[in-house]
């Protein structure tokens, strides 16, 4: 991580936190690629890396799910969320265990 800016990292701490907090699990793919998606030069491959181990940093229940990965051209479920992890709020479940 001393490689990147410490915008990246505060951004994808931020984010993580979040997410957690919100949904109570990091998927790995749909986060990395949100990430790469506001830091033009980072990689999908390098936003995974640094996802997934921001994610076990905080020792987070993680899944791979790449089918919502298509986030960006979904409707937000609210305004919160921004279409992040649009899987695990609209399903009937409502909250991720």
């Amino acid at each position: 991580m001393h490689n990147y800016p410490i915008e990246l990292r505060d951004d994808l701490n931020r984010t993580l936190i979040e997410t957690i907090y919100h949904f109570g699990i990091v998927n790995v793919p749909v986060l990395a690629a949100s990430l790469a998606g506001r830091h033009g030069d980072l990689s999908i491959a390098d936003a995974e890396r640094l996802v997934l181990g921001f994610a076990q940093l905080y020792s987070a229940p993680i899944e791979f799910d790449r089918s919502a990965s298509d986030w960006r051209s979904r409707e937000p479920v609210s305004a919160d969320n921004n279409g992040l992890l649009l899987e695990i709020v609209a399903n009937e479940f409502g909250r991720a265990a």
